[in-house]
């Protein structure tokens, strides 16, 4: 009979450690993890704008036009436009996302490449309290369609929970005269979340920006929709729909959410 004891004495923590891992998956905070997920698609939106300027349009862009009206250095031998955002900097505009750091953005090519590269690099840099490191990559045969690839993207919060991302894009911009006016994006982010959870974002439909929402450092697209998927323990996931929805000719976006219990979630009750 002492033996039998001892045994299930033993045995009793094994499975309450088996309950709680269970327990990690059925009481995880959908509406959380949603938010998590909302502000990486809002990070890689919100400094898209500033890649898809040319070289030739940087020469001549003016830094109020630009979202958090960074001051805009260019070096003419390296072909390298330094973007700062900088505290002191006076900037008028609608949105209120804040910017710090730097981005930059390196067009210099071989001079018997075909195809047009550059890239943008985070340096230093902080989308509100979040920091942002790693570079994105983007190419192009023409003026219009842009492929984007880049791999390692870091997101790290203020209590150093870091999440990794890679993606893969396809942008079409669109020109009134000489000034771009939309730009529409298809592709999908996958990567590791904070809790160590693989994670995919997939643009269903094309997600449609409006410049002048840009320009007012609004940076949510006027129109898409999203699939999320996260692991679970096992081959299991949980899907997350996100549809961005403003009204005509507006900047105003509020991103709906359906979580994976079905339950429907404004994730922006501001519209920001």
């Amino acid at each position: 009979m002492r033996k039998l004891i001892l045994g299930l004495i033993v045995l009793i923590p094994i499975l309450m450690s088996c309950g709680e891992e269970e327990d990690k998956d059925i009481t995880t905070d959908v509406a959380i993890e949603a938010t998590q997920l909302f502000n990486i698609s809002k990070v890689w939106n919100e400094s898209l704008y500033f890649a898809m300027i040319s070289w030739e349009e940087y020469l001549l862009q003016d830094s109020l036009k630009l979202p958090s009206c960074p001051q805009i250095s260019i070096d003419e031998n390296t072909k390298e436009v330094t973007l700062n955002f900088l505290a002191s900097t006076t900037c008028v505009q609608t949105g209120e996302y804040g910017r710090s750091g730097k981005l930059i953005l390196s067009y210099n090519q071989a001079a018997d490449s075909v195809s047009s590269v550059w890239t943008m690099e985070y340096d230093d840099y902080f989308f509100g309290t979040n920091s942002i490191k790693g570079i994105r990559t983007f190419s192009s045969d023409d003026s219009l369609q842009v492929s984007e690839d880049f791999s390692e993207i870091t997101e790290k919060t203020e209590k150093d929970l870091s999440t990794i991302f890679n993606g893969k894009f396809v942008h079409i911009k669109n020109y009134e005269g000489d000034s771009l006016t939309t730009l529409v994006s298809l592709g999908r982010i996958e990567g590791k979340n904070a809790a160590g959870r693989d994670f995919e974002i997939i643009m269903d439909s094309p997600v449609k920006h409006d410049i002048s929402c840009y320009q007012q450092n609004l940076i949510l697209p006027n129109s898409a929709k999203e699939s999320w998927a996260v692991s679970r323990s096992g081959t299991s996931e949980a899907t997350y729909i996100l549809t961005y929805e403003s009204q005509p000719g507006e900047c105003i976006v509020y991103a709906n959410a359906i979580l994976p219990d079905g339950r429907r979630l404004l994730l922006n009750p501001n519209g920001d």
